[in-house]
């Protein structure tokens, strides 16, 4: 009997879990469609600065850069996503739609550990900017411990 009430549980949260999911993706796919961009409205993302050099540090050190951009636009600027080049660096970013004259922000989080040499890393964040993919980038020497 205790086996019986243990798998309907299990069975009832797989597919709590799987409808959970789901409902999530729906909502993040409705709320970025709503932010999709027309010809008379459209989100402009304007950085700072999309490539920068951190210097030299030593192997095994983390370094963290924050990259700033305004929307320059006339409508929402939202970010569904940012990827980095390898595991070595780690993105976060605003995210909240970042409204026309706003500012929003890309962190990145730089693992020196195993690496060495003068390195170059760029991290893509996708947006509902034309075009969709935001290149940034940065330039570090590691030097061996």
């Amino acid at each position: 009997m205790k086996k019986a009430i243990i798998l309907a549980l299990g069975i009832s949260v797989f597919f709590a879990c799987q409808n959970k999911q789901k409902n999530d993706s729906q909502t993040m796919a409705d709320s970025v469609s709503a932010y999709k961009p027309t010809s008379d409205k459209f989100p402009v993302m304007q950085a700072d600065s999309q490539s920068v050099d951190l210097g030299v540090i030593t192997q095994g050190d983390t370094i963290i850069h924050i990259y700033k951009f305004r929307n320059t636009g006339n409508m929402p600027l939202v970010l569904s996503s940012v990827n980095a080049s390898c595991g070595c660096t780690t993105p976060s970013y605003s995210t909240s739609p970042v409204q026309p004259g706003e500012q929003g922000f890309i962190k990145v989080k730089f693992d020196s550990k195993g690496k060495e040499g003068k390195l170059s890393k760029t991290v893509t964040a996708i947006a509902n900017t034309t075009p969709a993919e935001n290149t940034f980038s940065f330039k570090v020497e590691v030097l061996k411990k």
